[in-house]
């Protein structure tokens, strides 16, 4: 299978409040990865390509949540019970926010590295 990825995706130990746009309803969702364009989430429920849901991420050691608004890019629905891997496009998110989760995921990457 070809990678179509267009950016590096960093793994990441986060947590996002996300709403569901559709059905006016928040919860939390662990974050897999990041990268410049999305994140993949883990979820407990299937979504459609499309969907819509708005993110509220908060970065330890940052008193600011990051917000952004996304649409579902696709899913694993392969399993019969989740948690289901679903990544995220990013539609919405103000630059410094961007940078600002960035930022956190790099130093992360590069503790990872210093481990090693």
């Amino acid at each position: 299978m070809a990678e179509r990825r267009k950016f590096i995706r960093f793994e990441a130990t986060l947590n996002a409040l996300c709403e569901i746009v559709s059905e006016k309803r928040r919860t939390t969702y662990a974050v897999k990865n990041i990268s410049n364009e999305g994140a993949l989430l883990l979820v407990d429920r299937k979504f459609g390509r499309g969907d819509e849901i708005n993110l509220s991420v908060n970065v330890p050691d940052d008193n600011v949540p990051i917000f952004a608004s996304c649409q579902v890019a696709w899913q694993d629905n392969s399993k019969d019970c989740g948690p289901y891997e679903t990544g995220l496009q990013f539609t919405k998110i103000e630059n410094q926010d961007k940078v600002r989760l960035l930022e956190y995921i790099y130093i992360q990457w590069l503790k990872i590295l210093d481990r090693k």
